[in-house]
């Protein structure tokens, strides 16, 4: 179903490749539309595979002071410390997951709220990916609390597998693994997460913790992980540079790409139109 703009209260952005541009940065008129919805009482708030550290300056910029989501779903959480959901994995996962690693020449690491955790063995994780958090190398993870995300890195199929194979029941209970190949073909990844810290239910718990309602949210993303979004049934927006399995979901496509300001068209879409009561545009503005 699709929504129209007069219903929006609630805007739910995506920011590596949605919101800011190739060096980093938000648009200007992203930057000024938002504080003109705000007035209005309309906001704006992040949904990102980044961590709290690296999402929170942008939510600064942004004058958002409702909560935003972090780590993909693992994390929702405001700038002023409170918390609507923490996707906290058991020590025993830890342990059963360094052990598993090690057994499988894995490289593994973790992230908490704040951190990307590292030993001096798993330090070539860093060449591996763009970091979604600062690195803090550790001598071991003995000590190492709250963590949210974990990550295991395998040159080949067969280990990860052995490793996805043998966290299985009992082990995986409460648990959701992911296995995904790099672009490059270099590696593969195993995701271990607390079952439920995902995009799609972590934006549901957002909704319900503000009492709205699905009909009052627009969602912008660009890519893979922003797929459960969209499955929510919200008004979707893709940026022009959005993967094509996105754009095919979407009610909207943007004429701009992240690195001309989409993120700002969508929203001066949004407040002529709730300024201005004009007739929604042709929602399927597809290419």
């Amino acid at each position: 179903m699709k929504h129209q703009l007069k219903e929006i209260k609630l805007i739910v952005v995506d920011i590596d490749g949605t919101l800011v541009d190739i060096h980093g940065k938000i648009g200007k008129k992203t930057l000024h539309t938002a504080k003109e919805l705000k007035k209005i009482n309309i906001f704006c708030t992040l949904s990102s595979a980044r961590s709290f550290y690296y999402s929170a300056h942008i939510a600064e910029e942004l004058d958002i002071d409702i909560p935003f989501i972090t780590l993909d779903g693992a994390l929702i959480k405001d700038r002023h410390e409170n918390v609507v959901y923490r996707g906290t994995i058991k020590d025993r996962t830890i342990q059963k997951a360094i052990s598993l690693s090690e057994q499988n020449y894995g490289k593994i690491t973790m992230c908490d709220e704040h951190n990307l955790y590292i030993t001096p063995r798993n330090a070539v994780i860093k060449e591996y990916t763009r970091l979604s958090a600062p690195v803090k190398e550790v001598p071991d993870f003995n000590n190492v609390k709250n963590i949210l995300e974990i990550l295991i890195y395998c040159e080949d199929k067969v280990s990860v597998r052995a490793i996805k194979d043998k966290l299985n029941f009992p082990h995986s209970i409460g648990l959701a693994l992911n296995v995904t190949k790099s672009p490059s073909n270099e590696y593969y990844l195993l995701t271990i997460k607390k079952k439920g810290s995902d995009k799609l239910k972590s934006v549901k718990r957002l909704v319900n913790h503000l009492k709205l309602k699905r009909k009052n949210i627009a969602v912008i993303g660009d890519w893979h992980n922003d797929m459960p979004l969209f499955d929510y049934g919200a008004f979707n927006i893709a940026v022009k540079n959005a993967i094509p399995e996105l754009k095919r979901k979407a009610d909207y496509v943007t004429k701009c790409t992240n690195n001309e300001d989409a993120v700002g068209e969508v929203l001066e879409m949004i407040l002529k139109y709730k300024t201005s009561g004009a007739k929604l545009l042709t929602p399927s503005h597809k290419s």
